[in-house]
């Protein structure tokens, strides 16, 4: 009896665990159904090699109508490498990170299909793409009908430049959430040119359907090339996979295939055939539009690369997308990435999918899912901003030259004759470049509220300007110094009140980011960064000298200070980490000098551990409080998730972008001046530099913070060079000012 017991409690165990079993497995199965979010679709149009105006030029209603019912902007498509590579952009919108791509990461086929092995320079005549794939790769390709048997090359390629990331990752998610993939359409011109399926594919170099083979294409004696998609067998091939997938990408190659072509053309005829291959490919996607449920459908028209003739002017990265779907309003398209209106990067292209079917499990991507700001005048404002942008990619330099021209000839004025028996320029002049240098920063970030005409008006408002504003300021006052103190006090004034309130004037100021370049998109760059820190301690130290402030007002007022300042170039408003963490040790370092503490190794390393604490911490809050986390918190997710390896390749990066820019950037001309001035001038100590310090005493500890901050803000910022040009420059020029009145 007490076995048969002991028989029934088994095999009621048994069952209880096989139910549970099942409504697991059941369980999962809802979940994964869930995924589907009630057959959603996500469609998405590749018109290769297009500018904006050529899509807006042509004759185009189905992409009109996603107009009437979307929102349009520029996507920064840019990828780690040369524009001849045109695969590095699809990749890097799949993996979510600039990348480089193989140059044979076109070589895509169709599982059922044999090739002839010669073509790779092989013996055999004929071999399945699976032997192909487990032939380069050892490995059987897993199902799925489209094969990138390039994958190896791929993976070796873009990880050896851009390690501790997952090459198709779109499609590995994807195929996790229980999402299905598809692909139609290819480049194809002398070659299989089938790098769409860089974008689509998952990490095994595999797309579950699609149709991409030569098959497609047709002779046309009109086209340039001779050849062209065939709308007929596209759309059979498209109707074929729909019902089976979840997100469809589309090659509409012929736009492409018209660049490859189009060097014996005129202009003229260029032009005439791409408005054609526009217009047919609108033609095309109108009729898949009408297979599909709007309600229920996200559509999406991406061009992963420039045109050249847009590349000849200077844009090399930003192309036309335009985005329409459910919950989508017409207007603009931004990000919380770039945090600019008509303005996204394709770091977001992949998390902006998978956010339309509910998954919000994107991390491993560094974007965001971009989101539509409405705007009646979207177009105008969208071409207003292109050529802003390309203005500024165009005259950049030139304002940089002039401001570093005449921030040369001033510490030539000032030092030269300290040092040789050149006397220099008369110091009426001397202190009139001065002041109009410390007034540059405003005229700079004002510009763009007069709109860029012309680079002579341009040129001559920044510096004309600067020039009538300090010869104002000097009048009034009648004394350089207060002068100077009032210059740095409004010029950092001013940049806080942009960062906290405005969030605009800095950002398309010369001295602000480049959205072609796509180095940074919002917030404070480096350069007005070491604008900013200089300016700040210059005005404050000069204020505590000319009224006499005691020591612990200074400190209290520095403090409240310097902490608006943290904040504002925290992860929370100014995302530069760099400038956090150099504001931090500033504001320790001018405490130390404030109560005269002796400066030890001791000291400097324990404020130094004391800040990189205070930045994790930041960080940590960043990325556990903030639902969109900048770069900070990204940074330390990525540290969480990728171990040292991560650690190392993000400091390797930062080094290696330090080092460029030590060496290329146009600033070095200054910073390497600055350094042999400090040199000299220690090394000699004359009495003049002891009757300033006699003289100055609060001014002198500012300059001594601003030195020191110096060294801070190039050790913490990748383009370190450039902002520590600019912090030193208020304590050179200021100092240069002195010693001429001493």
């Amino acid at each position: 009896m007490q076995r048969s017991w002991k028989t029934i409690f088994k095999y009621t165990l048994n069952l209880f665990l096989g139910v549970c079993l099942v409504l697991g497995m059941l369980i999962s199965e809802s979940a994964a159904a869930s995924n589907k979010t009630e057959d959603k679709k996500a469609i998405i149009l590749i018109l290769d090699e297009v500018s904006l105006e050529e899509m807006l030029n042509s004759n185009t209603p189905n992409i009109d109508l996603l107009l009437e019912n979307g929102a349009i902007g520029l996507m920064n498509t840019r990828a780690k490498s040369s524009l001849s590579n045109r695969g590095s952009t699809y990749l890097s919108l799949g993996m979510g990170v600039r990348t480089l791509a193989s140059t044979q990461g076109g070589l895509a086929f169709e599982r059922d299909k044999m090739y002839p092995l010669s073509d790779y320079n092989l013996v055999s005549e004929y071999v399945t793409v699976s032997d192909l794939y487990k032939l380069y790769t050892g490995e059987t390709p897993p199902d799925g009908e489209i094969i990138n048997v390039a994958i190896g090359d791929i993976k070796r390629t873009a990880l050896d430049i851009t390690p501790n990331n997952q090459v198709g990752l779109l499609g590995k998610i994807a195929k996790e959430k229980g999402l299905v993939i598809g692909v139609a359409g290819n480049s194809d011109l002398n070659a299989p040119s089938r790098e769409v399926t860089m974008l689509a594919m998952d990490e095994n170099g595999v797309i579950p359907f699609g149709s991409i083979g030569s098959d497609l294409l047709t002779s046309d004696a009109d086209v340039l090339g001779g050849i062209k998609l065939n709308q007929k067998k596209l759309l059979d091939e498209v109707e074929r996979i729909l019902p089976n997938i979840d997100i469809l990408f589309i090659d509409y190659g012929d736009t492409a295939r018209i660049q490859k072509t189009d060097r014996l053309t005129t202009d003229s005829v260029r032009e005439e055939q791409k408005i054609k291959a526009i217009e047919r490919a609108d033609s095309f996607f109108g009729q898949v539009i009408n297979k599909v449920d709007l309600e229920k459908t996200l559509f999406m028209v991406i061009t992963p690369n420039p045109s050249r003739e847009t590349v000849k002017q200077g844009n090399f990265a930003l192309t036309p997308i335009i985005i329409s779907g459910p919950n989508i309003e017409k207007g603009l398209v931004t990000s919380n990435t770039t945090r600019r209106e008509g303005l996204v990067t394709n770091f977001d292209f992949g998390p902006t999918i998978l956010n339309f079917f509910g998954i919000t499990e994107y991390k491993s991507f560094i974007g965001e899912p971009m989101q539509a700001v409405g705007n009646e005048n979207s177009i105008q404002t969208l071409l207003s901003n292109q050529t802003k942008f390309l203005y500024l990619r165009k005259y950049r330099s030139v304002f940089h030259w002039s401001f570093i021209t005449l921030i040369g000839i001033t510490l030539v004025g000032f030092y030269l004759p300290r040092f040789t028996k050149w006397k220099g320029l008369p110091d009426k002049v001397l202190n009139h470049l001065s002041l109009t240098i410390m007034a540059v920063p405003l005229t700079m970030m004002t510009i763009s509220l007069l709109g860029y005409k012309s680079i002579i008006l341009d040129l001559i408002y920044v510096f004309g300007g600067a020039f009538i504003i300090a010869y104002i300021l000097n009048k009034i006052f009648n004394q350089n110094l207060l002068t100077m103190a009032i210059l740095g006090l409004a010029t950092s004034i001013f940049l806080l009140i942009d960062i906290y309130f405005v969030e605009k004037l800095m950002i398309i100021s010369p001295l602000g980011s480049d959205a072609i370049a796509g180095g940074r998109f919002y917030g404070i760059g480096n350069d007005y960064m070491g604008i900013l820190l200089g300016s700040t301690l210059l005005g404050v130290f000069s204020l505590f000298h000319l009224y006499k402030i005691n020591k612990s007002i200074m400190a209290v007022f520095t403090t409240s200070y310097m902490f608006l300042v943290m904040i504002a170039l925290s992860p929370f408003f100014g995302a530069n980490m760099g400038g956090t963490l150099s504001a931090m040790l500033i504001t320790l370092l001018t405490l130390l000098t404030i109560f005269d503490k002796k400066f030890s190794l001791k000291k400097i390393i324990l404020i130094v551990m004391g800040v990189l604490v205070g930045i994790i911490v930041l960080a940590a809050f960043d990325a556990s409080f903030n639902p969109n986390p900048t770069h900070g918190g990204k940074a330390l997710e990525s540290l969480i998730t990728g171990g040292w390896s991560k650690f190392f390749e993000i400091i390797s990066s930062k080094l290696g972008q330090v080092f460029w820019n030590l060496i290329h950037a146009s600033w070095n001309i200054i910073l390497f001046s600055q350094i042999i001035l400090t040199v000299l001038l220690y090394r000699r100590k004359n009495t003049v530099l002891m009757k300033i310090r006699e003289s100055y005493p609060n001014l002198f500890k500012g300059f001594i913070v601003i030195l020191l901050g110096g060294v801070a803000v190039f050790s913490f910022n990748d383009t370190g060079t450039i902002a520590a040009a600019l912090i030193l420059t208020y304590l050179f020029i200021p100092l240069g000012m002195l010693l001429n009145d001493v």
